[in-house]
């Protein structure tokens, strides 16, 4: 198979050996349907992996929120200290 982006030979390979583009385009009549398990474990993956993105925005709302408390404290304190 030639790359359309390259121009170079890459037998049967589905990915260009120079230039790393996918030759092989895959449609809705090329893919096997999906099981009704399998669309499930797909989901899952899709709605874990959405979680984990929100759980990271809440865990560093919740790290800067921690961080300026204690700056916040330890300025006060040094200041206690001051006078």
């Amino acid at each position: 198979m030639i790359c359309p982006r390259c121009n170079t030979e890459n037998g049967n390979r589905t990915i260009c050996s120079k230039c790393g583009y996918y030759l092989y385009r895959a449609d809705a009549q090329n893919r096997a349907k999906m099981t009704r398990k399998q669309l499930a474990v797909s989901d899952a993956k899709i709605a874990g992996k959405k979680a984990g993105k929100i759980f990271k925005y809440i865990w560093i709302a919740i790290t800067i929120i921690v961080m300026s408390f204690w700056l916040v404290a330890g300025m006060v304190y040094l200041m206690s200290l001051l006078g």
